[in-house]
């Protein structure tokens, strides 16, 4: 543990002790914001500990937000809808079609296992996607979808490309320079019936 990490939580136990008066704690998904737009592992990490530390000293129900999932979602949502002009809303459908897939009994269970599965997305060891940084902007939207947050509204929607596929279109988002990008239903809507 860093001396620096050590006085932030000495500190904040004792503004806890102390109740709070006049103390407020770093903001530890800030630091894993900044942390993710450099894909600096070791300083989002650590801003990832401190975040559940201070979650559990404080009885925090904040969620707590994985350093890998932020850092993964951005890049695949910059891979795939970095383009400035795209908006916000095209950008968070392909996020939420990653956790969508998460959440899945048909995909895997993680977010880089859904990102790695063969013929999804850039698959593993993939140059162009390892060396990718995403934009601050998608990785506060990614940031958003993981807090939560959802466009699509429809857990069923798992599909995304430049094509209809799956059981039909939910969403369709067209850019005159990139075409369209279809989000589409899963062709088993069974599994996704509200239980």
């Amino acid at each position: 543990m860093s001396l620096c990490y050590a006085i932030v939580s000495a500190l904040t136990a004792c503004a806890v002790i102390a109740g709070g008066a006049g103390y407020e704690a770093p903001d530890y998904l800030e630091d894993m914001v900044s942390a993710a737009v450099v894909c600096d592992w070791q300083a989002g990490l650590a801003a990832e500990a401190a975040q559940r530390e201070r979650n559990a000293q404080l009885g925090s129900d904040e969620p707590e937000i994985s350093f890998e999932d932020l850092l993964l979602l951005s890049k695949i949502m910059y891979a795939e809808a970095g383009s400035v002009w795209l908006s916000d809303e095209w950008k968070m459908c392909v996020g939420e079609v990653v956790l969508n897939r998460v959440a899945s009994p048909e995909f895997a269970n993680t977010i880089r296992d859904v990102l790695e599965q063969p013929g999804q997305y850039y698959g593993k060891n993939n140059p162009y996607f390892d060396s990718l940084y995403p934009s601050e902007r998608c990785v506060r939207l990614a940031l958003r979808l993981l807090m939560g947050e959802r466009v699509l509204g429809d857990p069923s929607v798992v599909f995304q490309a430049n094509f209809v596929q799956g059981g039909g279109v939910h969403t369709t988002f067209v850019d005159s320079a990139l075409g369209p990008t279809y989000f589409c239903y899963s062709i088993r809507p069974e599994l996704y019936a509200a239980g």
